[in-house]
């Protein structure tokens, strides 16, 4: 299976290249993981939002609706 990567550019306008680890539906909501190869354990937490039909990453800075993101995914592991 190959790996989904997105790419986006930081406050110095440098390329950085993120994984797309997950991505998550809550309720009528999109959400999206995403780590880096070179960091451990690290995730970002995207919220998917369409704009004139191109879909764009949010970062999600609300620690309740983080928190609400990580269980969603934790919980995927719990039924296997």
């Amino acid at each position: 299976m190959s790996k989904e990567i997105v790419a986006f550019s930081d406050e110095d306008g440098n390329k950085v290249e993120f994984e797309i680890v997950e991505k998550i539906n809550i309720e009528e909501e999109k959400y999206v993981l995403l780590a880096r190869e070179e960091e451990d354990g690290d995730a970002y937490v995207y919220k998917i939002v369409e704009e004139d039909g191109v879909e764009q990453y949010v970062a999600v800075n609300d620690d309740d609706e983080f928190e609400r993101v990580l269980e969603e995914y934790n919980s995927y592991f719990d039924e296997e």
